[in-house]
């Protein structure tokens, strides 16, 4: 859990305790739905629709683009077949683009440049990642409504503990 990204993230599915863990802690996750497809699980079974619903951190990827793409462009590839089949708006795509920044390795400077001002402190520019404000809201608050919840639990067995 100390890693700041992953990719794929498909066996993830599979352990939906450590997927909470991702989701709590917002470890970023790059996924190549087109790659996966090719050699590890289809389009249909790939849990990344499933895993931006819930509000996990990920973002789309290419993974050997000259091996599973067929244009120049194979990122492109991806959030166009992305938004076609998991029926994604222009909002959704923007999120994940949002993401995908947050998740770079890009210095403070250049995310700044493309998030705005305050972007590592929650601080969304809708005018630049073209996120609506009231979507940002709505993930930032339930995030901390959920980890508010386990805090809470944490004292009470705390507590608990302490009384036997």
């Amino acid at each position: 859990m100390l890693a700041d990204g992953i990719n794929h993230g498909i066996t993830l599915n599979k352990h939906p305790a450590l997927q909470y863990m991702y989701y709590c802690s917002q470890v970023g996750i790059a996924m190549s739905p087109m790659s996966n497809n090719t050699l590890f699980l289809k389009l249909e079974k790939n849990p990344f629709p499933l895993y931006f619903n819930r509000g996990l951190n990920v973002s789309l990827s290419t993974d050997d683009p000259l091996q599973f793409h067929h244009t120049h462009e194979p990122l492109l590839e991806e959030y166009n077949m992305a938004a076609q089949y998991y029926k994604l708006a222009g909002c959704d795509l923007c999120e994940i683009a949002r993401n995908s920044v947050l998740q770079s390795g890009f210095e403070h400077s250049v995310k700044s440049h493309w998030l705005g001002p305050g972007y590592d402190e929650g601080v969304n520019d809708c005018g630049r990642s073209n996120v609506p404000n009231i979507r940002t809201a709505f993930r930032r608050d339930t995030l901390v409504e959920e980890l508010k919840l386990i805090a809470h639990g944490c004292e009470r067995a705390n507590k608990a503990s302490a009384t036997r």
